[in-house]
């Protein structure tokens, strides 16, 4: 039997990837500059109802007349349009070449979080995609080149493959566009409260809004500080320095979405509610001294990262903002990234 299912939970990036080299095809993703994250999962879930965990299903047979794809909600199975089926044969096309294979697949998708809504939810798919997919293939790769494969469908995709802290190298070539583990989580205590300010989907995705980085005159800065700030901050992690790791990170996100403000079209993931939350925590850090820093994906919701041991101080503090309960995530390090599980979707 050709079927194979994969859990992957997204990730966080904290030195952010927002442009597309244009020197190669866009197809491969090769990214400008190089990016940092950490791969995070749920702490507790049962007053967001939000569990940050993709898992997928697919599977392979003389059977299917067609490929098709499902996203799977509480009640229903919605088939994927044709431009989300689109960007999943990105990642199986390859796959299924190397496996000279020409079976058509079914493929089944649930994420137990809000779906384009800047919580990375493309990034847990396509990971989780791309898990599944080698190992109904069965062909035996390294998370290392499952991380190349991986990037075809969403840039950040790579990165969800490992758990802990993950570097994506930008790369010349698919080959050399990996992503890999800079150290484990159990090496560096670092958590965060998810404000989520709006569950909605974005007006535009990541996949589209990436290609207007280079029509901002910041652009080129942005990348040039995002070389130097992922070597920075690699040295802090490895060295346990939260506060330079947080500084950094606020910074990098600061970039990105200078970028996106400029650009032509104009892009503003932000809304009200994500500056506020923004403005708290600088001020709790400036006048309380706690070791609180923000960093906002492409979308509203804002990632306040503490220590583990802070967790509760942070919570209180959105909370008592006024973010409803249900709207608060707790999350952590994930300790895995992608890995092939057992349950099937179908």
């Amino acid at each position: 039997m050709m079927k194979a299912s994969a859990q992957t939970h997204p990730n966080i990036a904290l030195i952010k990837y927002w442009g597309r080299n244009p020197n190669f095809p866009s197809h491969l993703n090769i990214p400008t500059n190089d990016s940092i994250s950490m791969t995070k999962e749920t702490i507790h879930s049962d007053k967001s109802n939000i569990e940050l965990l993709t898992h997928t299903t697919i599977e392979f047979s003389e059977h299917y007349e067609d490929d098709e794809g499902f996203l799977k909600t509480e009640t229903d199975l919605i088939p994927f349009n044709e431009f989300q089926m689109k960007r999943i044969k990105k990642v199986v096309d390859p796959l299924r070449r190397l496996a000279q294979t020409v079976l058509k697949f079914k493929m089944v998708s649930e994420n137990k979080f809000p779906t384009a809504a800047g919580l990375a939810s493309s990034a847990s798919a396509f990971a989780a995609l791309t898990t599944a997919t080698s190992k109904a293939l069965k062909l035996d790769l390294s998370q290392k080149v499952l991380s190349t494969f991986a990037r075809l469908g969403s840039g950040s995709a790579a990165r969800s493959i490992h758990g802990g802290f993950v570097r994506w190298h930008k790369g010349d070539s698919h080959e050399t566009s990996y992503a890999e583990q800079i150290c484990a989580c159990n090496e560096f205590d670092i958590a965060a409260v998810i404000a989520v300010i709006d569950r909605g989907e974005k007006a535009v995705s990541s996949d589209v809004g990436i290609n207007y980085a280079h029509s901002s005159a910041f652009n080129p800065v942005r990348i040039t500080e995002s070389q130097k700030q992922a070597k920075k901050i690699t040295k802090a992690i490895l060295n346990d320095d939260f506060p330079t790791v947080g500084k950094i990170a606020e910074k990098s996100c600061l970039y990105m979405h200078s970028v996106m403000m400029t650009s032509e079209p104009p892009l503003f993931y932000w809304n009200p509610g994500t500056l506020s939350v923004i403005k708290s925590i600088i001020n709790k850090r400036k006048n309380e001294e706690t070791e609180f820093y923000f960093t906002v994906d492409a979308g509203p919701n804002v990632h306040c990262f503490c220590r583990m041991e802070d967790l509760d101080l942070a919570h209180t503090m959105l909370r008592d903002m006024g973010i409803p309960e249900r709207n608060l995530v707790r999350v952590r390090q994930a300790e895995q990234g992608s890995k092939v599980v057992e349950q099937h979707l179908f």
